[in-house]
């Protein structure tokens, strides 16, 4: 049998199903589950460990040795279509599933465009956009919090720092969106349908940098694509398909986790009035209130590695090539980590350990920059409404299950 592909015995203590609708509706309740019967089993259906105890998590992502990113050799085995070979092959070129000096070098050549120093620069250009969004009508009113702010928002922000021209967001977006179904959930549950639409993603993609790349060549502008075109780091420049994969990355990254931030943010203060109070009242707490937001609701609901070689985790025999999915959405609320009350949102912590950036070498580069673009959005929401709440419209749950995120989140509010 082939390493990773199964020949362990399923885990059938804990009486759940992973990624059914029962757990679409509350992934919470079949962590808490999971921590307490087995924080670290086989999961045959998935073919895969699931590590559900924050210090497990941790072990696997901070040991690069014994655990590996690169998922995709995995992975694509489970797919015999030709066609998908140029998805595939752009998914193993980014930074997220690559290890070692390959790893280390793509990250250098970024990391200057979210270093502290730069992220307090984007702060101005930021409220201007987000005060451009939530600049509401008299109310009471009606505001679409999904696409009417928590889209456009991270979406013009990473788009202007990695140069891509305002009139193309919009497709740049419904590109990331296809590409990032894929990159994020191939190696756990994926559809005929999202694999084509992100093989079809790729390659309009790939056809509209190869312009855009050639006009940084010959006109270097100060943003992020000139300074990848035109970076010399370990004997050559970034190749084409490297530009390609790794924009495409940072620009699907720098969207997508920090709008389902920004969604259950808002989701969170729509359903608790006497909270919107209390950060109106003392706005200082609003940093707070975003960490906690990360913490009981992770963007990214799981990670992958594969095991480089045979290793124990959490008392179980792990295999060279198996694949192990760790689960943030867990980890947050372990009560290991978070001793009191782990369970319960509360902004007044001294600490909210949480890992829903990740951690070790592949920390979330955009941390900061998710969490000034929350910071203001909420800032500015609650400064420009006296209150906001729900709609009874029914809420829905969007496609992707790893960025568990509704769809649309109509508000009802009175303006300021």
């Amino acid at each position: 049998m082939k390493p990773g592909l199964g020949g362990h015995p399923p885990h059938d203590a804990a009486h759940h199903v992973m990624f059914d609708d029962a757990y679409r509706a509350d992934p919470y309740r079949s962590y808490a589950q999971l921590r307490a019967e087995a924080p670290v089993h086989w999961d045959d259906a998935l073919k895969a460990w699931v590590v559900t105890r924050a210090a497990d998590i941790s072990t696997v992502l901070h040991d690069a040795d014994r655990f590996l990113s690169n998922r995709v050799t995995l992975g694509r085995a489970r797919f015999d279509d030709p066609s998908l070979s140029n998805l595939f092959d752009t998914i193993e070129r980014i930074m997220l599933q690559t290890d070692g000096a390959r790893h280390d070098r793509l990250r250098r050549l970024v990391a200057q465009a979210f270093k502290r120093q730069a992220i307090a620069a984007y702060e101005p250009g930021v409220r201007a956009l987000a005060g451009r969004l939530l600049d509401l009508p008299a109310g009471p009113g009606r505001v679409e919090f999904v696409h009417d702010v928590a889209i456009p928002l991270p979406v013009l922000v990473i788009s202007d720092i990695v140069g891509i021209p305002a009139s193309d967001q919009a497709q740049i977006k419904a590109w990331c969106d296809d590409f990032s179904i894929v990159a994020l959930n191939f190696y756990a549950r994926i559809s005929d349908t999202q694999l084509a639409a992100g093989r079809d993603a790729v390659a309009a993609f790939s056809a509209y940098m190869r312009d855009l790349i050639d006009q940084r060549r010959r006109d270097p502008r100060d943003d992020l694509l000139s300074g990848l075109v035109h970076a010399a780091e370990d004997g050559g420049r970034l190749s084409f398909d490297e530009l390609v994969a790794n924009a495409l990355v940072l620009l699907n990254a720098g969207n997508e986790t920090t709008t389902v931030l920004l969604v259950n943010a808002a989701h969170m203060l729509a359903s608790d009035p006497g909270l919107q109070s209390r950060l109106r009242a003392d706005p200082d707490q609003i940093p707070a209130f975003v960490e906690e937001c990360l913490r009981c609701f992770p963007p990214v609901q799981f990670i992958g590695r594969l095991v480089a070689q045979d290793t124990d985790l959490g008392g179980q025999s792990l295999r060279q090539g198996d694949l192990v999915l760790t689960f943030l959405g867990a980890a947050g609320r372990d009560g290991d980590a978070v001793p009191e009350d782990p369970e319960q949102f509360r902004v007044d912590r001294a600490q909210m350990p949480h890992l829903s950036f990740g951690t070790g070498p592949h920390v979330c580069l955009g941390l900061q920059l998710a969490r000034l673009e929350a910071r203001i959005a909420i800032e500015l929401l609650l400064q420009r409404t006296s209150g906001f709440d729900l709609t009874d419209e029914a809420l829905e749950l969007g496609p992707n299950l790893n960025l568990r995120c509704f769809r649309a989140l109509p508000l009802r509010y009175r303006r300021a």
